[in-house]
């Protein structure tokens, strides 16, 4: 068997078979979404917002899913992508508490959503602005993978964990469970649609 059929099976494989838990209580997918979905609701009802943290290829996570919902979705979003306020952070507290400094920076309160991307949900800027968004209310999802203890999933109010072996794997994972949660709020039915998406103004078409 190949290599490009031996990765795909594997991925499609544990792909379809993530963990979903709130509050620490495991639920089906259909469950999982719908209440993921009623406090994303809660959030743009409110006037809140959403905060995407992410290290290394899991930073650039964060910068698409905050462009995305802030255009796309109707949620003003952000995440800690200037290079200048990241590194004076990091440089004046420490790394671990820099995604900390930046809710703070930009008021992080109880009607806002803290989504934190991590393959193995154990990098310690991670696990900091997770306490700091339970310390302040606000609601935090935790995308993960690799050992099945790590301490977003044990911290997040929503914890998406697939049991994936290698980064590469859980990487492509969590991006194609950060497009469905965004996909799912927008009403986008992929398999019941004729047209493709345009996503420019002047023939703008979900």
């Amino acid at each position: 068997m190949g290599y490009s059929k031996n990765y795909l099976e594997s991925f499609f494989t544990v792909l379809s078979r993530p963990v979903y838990e709130v509050d620490a209580i495991e639920k089906s997918s259909s469950k999982f979404l719908e209440g993921l979905l009623n406090i994303t609701k809660q959030t743009q009802n409110k006037n809140g917002r959403i905060f995407f943290f992410g290290n290394g290829a899991s930073a650039s996570f964060a910068n698409h899913m905050a462009l995305d919902w802030s255009k796309n979705g109707g949620i003003p979003s952000l995440s800690l992508s200037d290079s200048a306020l990241l590194t004076a952070l990091s440089n004046d507290y420490s790394y671990e508490e820099a995604f900390q400094e930046f809710s703070k920076i930009y008021s992080l309160c109880k009607n806002d959503i803290v989504v934190t991307i991590s393959s193995s949900g154990n990098s310690p800027n991670i696990v900091c602005v997770l306490d700091y968004a339970k310390k302040v209310g606000a609601k935090s999802i935790a995308l993960s993978g690799l050992k099945s203890n790590n301490k977003s999933r044990q911290r997040a109010n929503f914890s998406v964990y697939y049991p994936f072996k290698t980064y590469g794997m859980v990487e492509c994972a969590h991006q194609v469970y950060l497009h469905l949660w965004l996909d799912a709020f927008m009403n986008i039915f992929e398999w019941e649609r004729d047209e493709t998406q345009n996503m420019n103004i002047k023939e703008f078409k979900l």
